[in-house]
């Protein structure tokens, strides 16, 4: 999944360096793509609603997920597939009402054809970052759910293995244990009885 993230960055440089005109990379382009206003709104809209939500930890659990070796409860996975599909709403959201501001200064500026080209250039950028952060959003929202069809695969495959009167599939399971330890205890009583 890091290789997601780093290929959309990637592509991002790539498509911004590139000169359609003449067909060369000049890395002086990549200034086009750059309005800290924009960011700094896209972040007012979006981050406080992690901290005023206390979703804080789950939105840092999804990024944790990207690693193979990082283990979590199935809870866990879906709170923080939750905060991600929200963040996704939420950054879509702030992208459109940010153009919508736009927009609005747009038109009461129509007098001023100067101010054209710039002002709708903010509003481009402004849904082309929060596309942006959309685009790293889908890499966790995949691994999330990656892992929650993985652990409700275990359970399925379970059990079908206790249906048919098959020893569980895995050991670790909790069922089969706490199964394995009434049967264990059923067992001492009888032999206490």
């Amino acid at each position: 999944m890091t290789m997601e993230i780093i290929s959309i960055f990637l592509g991002i440089v790539l498509l911004g360096a590139v000169d359609y005109g003449y067909g060369g990379i000049e890395l002086v382009r990549l200034t086009y793509l750059i309005d800290i206003p924009s960011l700094i709104i896209m972040l007012v809209f979006t981050v406080p609603v992690l901290f005023k939500g206390g979703v804080w930890k789950d939105f840092k659990r999804a990024w944790r997920l990207l690693k193979k070796d990082y283990t979590c409860h199935l809870d866990e996975v879906r709170r923080a597939l939750d905060v991600v599909e929200m963040m996704q709403k939420q950054v879509l959201y702030a992208g459109v009402v940010c153009v919508l501001l736009t927009l609005i200064t747009i038109f009461r500026r129509l007098s001023d054809p100067a101010s054209l080209g710039p002002n709708l250039s903010v509003a481009i950028l402004t849904m082309l970052y929060a596309m942006i952060f959309e685009m790293l959003l889908l890499p966790l929202q995949l691994e999330a759910k990656r892992r929650i069809i993985d652990y409700m695969g275990v359970d399925t495959e379970e059990e079908n293995a206790a249906e048919k009167g098959d020893a569980p599939a895995e050991k670790g399971n909790a069922a089969a244990e706490r199964e394995n330890a009434s049967a264990e205890k059923e067992n001492t009583e009888e032999g206490r009885i």
